[in-house]
């Protein structure tokens, strides 16, 4: 059974080029021996026709020395001449005659036919070829054949057509061996390369510079190497932040429980300790419900129920529910809020309201102030979310709608402690709509987010 791509493509261009060359031969050889053929037979009748004339200009009983002349003085035919009496004469001794020509023939020709015998496919008696007139003379009817006493050039051709084939077959299998070689050593490297990177190893460069399918192939499979390596990296990271998020409210609970289990702590104390544990269970919820969200928003199976809704007023409606947080740190809050109607989720896009303004809340300092718009177009919606918090880093910028990341460490010890997966989230509802989020911001100026959604919707 063949495996091998290489023995493949070997065999496959081997047959492919064996026959036709032999196909070519053969139509090439049959041609040629035709016109061959033709040509010596058209060579010898008109030898035969002027041998006639010069036997019929001598006398009867000289045709014997005539024929004898005639067949030395021309060496590359032969003569052979049969009377109806039985008579018989040739231009070589019996025993040196290149040709037996059988009685059958000589009867037809004495009969006033004519013989070729390029026309006879069995034609073992003269290998050279030989043509046969009928003629008269002196009263008696003669058969004249003339053959070529030189090698028939259409066997030569044919030897070497035959000689000819096997050095062409042996340097198209040399050539095919190396065409293949060529061909076949990108798929080893790139079925190594497979190999490697289903082992989990995406340190893959291919090294193929053609610009055919092969090429593109190579190009594909590195490019698609290097993305699963950042998708490999982001899996560790991601594990690494679930378990830190996870651990670390999990070592403050169970450090407080402790502390709760001694005798001599106070009222007081204890209702600190237990007020502790509650914001970090609460904490816990928060990420345990952030990361179903995400799962469910990465599966094919998210719940998702376009409908017409009011953007204006769902806005409204998120300002309000968030009033306890903003009027706590004195925020100004300035709505720009024309009526705007889009085709959405309700529940998802009420949460990426949510998610901002908490986040613009969380970093504006207490008496700053917030500034939410709504503008339109024929075909979107833009929704502008505008504080003038601490800002984010350039750097910071890069990252921040990745998974767990946290442009300001230190909010982990305050009560606006995150996971760093609020912006994910917004990041992929709003995709999922057909619409994309921008953002912008100067460190200790502020920061705008702007979401663009389109009027109809669109689920990605």
């Amino acid at each position: 059974m063949i495996r091998t791509l290489y023995l493949r493509i070997a065999i496959v261009i081997f047959v492919v080029v064996w026959c036709s060359l032999a196909l070519s031969s053969f139509m090439l050889s049959h041609y040629y021996r035709n016109q061959l053929n033709s040509r010596v037979e058209e060579l010898l009748q008109n030898a035969s026709k002027l041998v006639v004339r010069l036997i019929q200009k001598t006398e009867t009983q000289q045709i014997n020395q005539t024929v004898s002349i005639v067949g030395k003085l021309n060496r590359g035919q032969e003569l052979y001449l049969y009377s109806e009496t039985g008579e018989s004469y040739m231009s070589r001794p019996g025993a040196n005659a290149r040709c037996t020509i059988p009685e059958r023939y000589i009867t037809e020709v004495l009969d006033g036919g004519s013989f070729s015998s390029f026309q006879d496919n069995e034609n073992d008696y003269c290998p050279q070829g030989s043509v046969g007139t009928f003629f008269e003379y002196g009263g008696k009817r003669y058969a004249l054949f003339v053959s070529a006493s030189v090698p028939n050039p259409t066997r030569r051709f044919e030897l070497f057509d035959f000689r000819n084939m096997w050095s062409i077959l042996f340097i198209s299998t040399f050539l095919i061996v190396l065409a293949a070689i060529y061909l076949v050593r990108p798929l080893k490297k790139i079925t190594e390369a497979t190999r490697k990177i289903a082992g989990g190893d995406f340190n893959v460069r291919l090294q193929i510079r053609q610009k055919d399918e092969l090429g593109l192939l190579a190009a594909s499979i590195t490019h698609m190497a290097e993305e699963l390596k950042k998708m490999e990296k982001m899996r560790q990271e991601f594990v690494s932040n679930v378990s830190h998020d996870i651990q670390t409210p999990l070592t403050s609970i169970r450090g407080f429980s402790k502390l709760l289990q001694q005798d001599t702590l106070d009222a007081e104390e204890r209702h600190g300790y237990l007020k502790l544990i509650e914001s970090e269970s609460a904490r816990l919820s928060r990420l345990s419900e952030n990361l179903l969200k995400l799962a469910s928003l990465d599966s094919e199976h998210h719940p998702y129920d376009p409908k017409s809704i009011e953007l204006d007023e769902q806005l409204r409606r998120c300002v309000v529910a968030c009033e306890p947080l903003w009027s706590s740190k004195r925020l100004d809050i300035e709505l720009e809020l024309p009526p705007v109607r889009v085709v959405a989720d309700e529940d998802s896009l009420n949460q990426v309201w949510t998610n901002l303004l908490h986040n613009a809340i969380k970093f504006t300092p207490p008496d700053g102030r917030i500034i939410i718009s709504l503008t339109q177009d024929d075909k979107q919606a833009e929704v502008t979310v505008t504080d003038t918090g601490i800002g984010i880093s350039p750097e910071d910028q890069k990252h921040i709608f990745r998974r767990f990341y946290k442009a300001d460490d230190s909010r982990q010890n305050s009560e606006w402690s995150g996971s760093g997966l609020g912006l994910a989230i917004v990041h992929k509802i709003v995709g999922l709509h057909g619409g994309k989020i921008e953002l912008t911001s100067s460190l200790n100026e502020g920061t705008t987010v702007r979401v663009f959604l389109p009027i109809q919707g669109n689920q990605a």
